[in-house]
């Protein structure tokens, strides 16, 4: 069993694929589905790769959680990232740290308000 693809539910499918194309440089997909889904890929277009499905509901609300929640990107170097991310306007609540699990992260949210964080193994 292998997870292909995590459907995430939107208001706006085109705002949220144009968010991860620009901040995590995902290539986006319009081709299959038609209308009210996209799909963002990082890395290539195979079966060797999971892709989020942004998925058209106009009646979306975001629930409210204090769990975690959210996405995970491993990237070489969460410092750069961070740097490139303030550049480009991104939302950054805090700068990167380093935690007790072996971690440097930071975290950003997605226009939707999905959890977002950027992890570099140390």
């Amino acid at each position: 069993m292998k997870l292909r693809a995590i459907n995430v539910p939107t208001p706006d499918t085109r705002r949220f694929a144009e968010f991860y194309q620009k901040a995590l440089g995902a290539s986006v997909d319009e081709s299959h589905g038609g209308p009210g889904r996209i799909e963002i890929w990082f890395g290539d277009n195979d079966d060797d790769n999971v892709l989020i499905v942004a998925a058209q509901d106009a009646e979306y609300i975001k629930p409210k959680t204090s769990a975690c929640q959210g996405f995970e990107f491993h990237v070489p170097d969460a410092d750069a990232i961070y740097a490139q991310m303030r550049e480009m306007g991104i939302t950054v609540t805090e700068p990167p740290r380093d935690v007790p699990w072996g971690y440097r992260f930071f975290h950003i949210n997605d226009p939707d308000g999905n959890g977002i964080d950027i992890v570099q193994a140390l």
